[in-house]
């Protein structure tokens, strides 16, 4: 049984009060004494004598080494040396991507230990590692020389009110499973299996926005080719902009092989004169540079984040919820949208075109 604050401190005092002095000037204390008076305070508990005697010398040795009756705080583990954290820091300086149980078999020093020193002294953090697209050489002076441009002729809200940046992307209709994320506890090995079809069931959705308003989703169900994008894309896109979009906005395409053909581009100058941003024309569409584009830095992760939330059963339920999510991109959201596009173009200029999502 535990014993109570009180009832230690009682053991105490009664253990010294029933002392008494011998002939020689030598005081004597009785453990059974104040053990009879002990249960004689506390008659109502039912404790084994024995134990009680053990608890009562233990109680008393612990107030004549400490004088608390109270357990003191454990001092713990020794402290780490200077020459051990050393050590774990050059160690991780060294190799940075070393996973604590490899740190604490080459160093001999315990995980959990390894676990405190890196975090706790040398103040390190394990930081997920992001996967980003690749980007060459060549695409650097590319990514800038837009990046000027847009600040020259595009850093202004009421352009971006009438110019769309368009992309395209594939909704599945199982969405995905992360199998290095996706667990189930239990007690025993449940099995459990989650179903992939051989052929994924999907569609392509292509979109574009502005500062104000969304055109899209407009569905599509084999590989885009030229023929396809202009008469299944473009000219439905071309019929939902109204005169001032079509007089003083841009529009944006990537490097898409159906996107440059010389048909297509033809075909979008009759609209939009020089006023398109696509590979092959001036301005330049640099290769490589979803982080640049609205659609792929935001709105298509925030779509499917939503989207697959619930458990989707037939194409046309993916595609109503498609349509659903479009409908609410609002004018506040796609505003933020452009002022982090602003934000992206400032920093891709200040890293040369090099990644910048670090600084975000």
């Amino acid at each position: 049984m535990g014993y109570t604050l009180e009832q230690n401190t009682f053991i105490v005092m009664s253990y010294y009060r029933n002392g008494t002095l011998n002939a020689d000037g030598e005081w004597v204390y009785s453990v059974q004494a104040c053990k009879d008076e002990y249960l004689a305070k506390f008659p109502e508990l039912n404790i084994e004598k024995q134990s009680l005697m053990t608890h009562i010398k233990r109680i008393v040795d612990r107030f004549n080494s400490t004088g608390n009756v109270s357990k003191g705080k454990s001092p713990g583990r020794p402290p780490v040396s200077e020459e051990v954290v050393e050590d774990l820091r050059e160690r991780m300086e060294q190799s940075p991507k070393k996973s604590l149980s490899k740190l604490s078999l080459q160093s001999g020093v315990p995980y959990t230990t390894c676990q405190k020193v890196l975090k706790r002294t040398l103040h390190m953090h394990p930081y997920k590692v992001s996967s980003i697209h690749e980007l060459k050489p060549a695409d650097y002076p590319r990514r800038v020389a837009y990046c000027e441009w847009f600040q020259n002729n595009m850093n202004n809200n009421r352009i971006l009110d009438l110019s769309f940046f368009s992309d395209e992307a594939w909704f599945h209709l199982n969405g995905y499973v992360n199998s290095q994320n996706y667990r189930v506890w239990s007690a025993e090995n449940p099995f459990v299996f989650e179903e992939r079809p051989l052929h994924s069931v999907k569609v392509g959705v292509w979109l574009a926005v502005s500062r104000r308003r969304v055109i899209g989703p407009i569905f599509f169900h084999n590989t885009i080719n030229s023929a396809r994008y202009r008469e299944q894309i473009l000219e439905v896109f071309l019929n939902h902009l109204d005169d001032e979009e079509l007089q003083f906005g841009y529009f944006q395409q990537d490097g898409a092989p159906a996107h440059k053909t010389m048909e297509n581009l033809r075909y979008l100058q009759e609209f939009y004169g020089d006023r398109i941003i696509s590979q092959n024309l001036n301005p330049e569409w640099p290769a490589r540079s979803p982080d640049l584009t609205p659609l792929d830095y935001s709105i298509f992760g925030w779509m499917k984040d939503n989207i697959y939330k619930h458990r989707l059963h037939t194409l046309e339920e993916l595609m109503d919820a498609i349509i659903h999510c479009c409908q609410n991109i609002d004018v506040v959201m796609l505003q933020n949208i452009f002022e982090n596009k602003k934000r992206r173009v400032a920093l891709c200029l200040q890293q040369n075109g090099e990644h910048f999502q670090h600084l975000l």
